[in-house]
């Protein structure tokens, strides 16, 4: 009888941990991503206007998975002319971008380092930066900042006005996703 217990056991526990995951509905008019971009005659900040993030937690809360995913064309710096050269300058047509976490360490009160691949123009690296994820109930807010090279995915350095100003190579990157835990777990 013991054996057949433990079989069983063995046999259904890696579908209880797969059936426990639900997803995060993440609320885009409480979350934000946003570019700080330097250049030698200034600096401007792009907006993310539209984005699909892809949260998952256990039945203890915690984050199991993420995937973040966005389209360039969805940055939006407050200059039309700005935002499609750097369209251009990704290759044109329509480039997009994803994040996808592969480890993700918190402390207690919820500070951590969050370690994935990021995969934009046609090229895939790993980054890691600070986290933090607060908790309210079934509501969870993710905040964090990295700061990235951009000639680290085959990008050259930007040059304005016959060579007189660039684009620092190196963008800053922030954001808050704000989500609560749906009522159906994923399938």
């Amino acid at each position: 009888m013991k054996v057949l217990r433990l079989l069983t056991t063995t046999l259904l526990l890696p579908l209880a941990a797969f059936a426990a995951e639900r997803p995060l509905k993440i609320d885009r008019d409480r979350s934000f991503v946003d570019v700080d971009v330097k250049v030698t005659i200034g600096s401007f900040t792009g907006h993310l206007d539209a984005f699909d993030a892809k949260v998952n937690v256990d039945d203890t809360g915690k984050i199991k998975s993420a995937i973040f995913a966005f389209k360039f064309a969805d940055l939006r710096t407050g200059e039309p002319e700005r935002d499609s050269k750097m369209i251009a300058w990704l290759g044109g047509g329509a480039p997009e971008g994803r994040f996808e976490i592969g480890a993700l360490a918190l402390t207690s009160d919820g500070q951590g380092q969050v370690t994935g691949r990021l995969t934009f123009h046609d090229i895939t690296e790993l980054v890691e930066f600070p986290i933090n994820v607060a908790r309210d109930g079934g509501v969870y807010i993710i905040t964090g900042e990295t700061t990235i090279d951009y000639r680290h995915w085959n990008l050259k350095i930007i040059r304005i006005g016959l060579k007189l100003g660039k684009v620092d190579p190196e963008v800053k990157i922030r954001f808050k996703l704000t989500g609560s835990t749906s009522t159906e777990p994923k399938k």
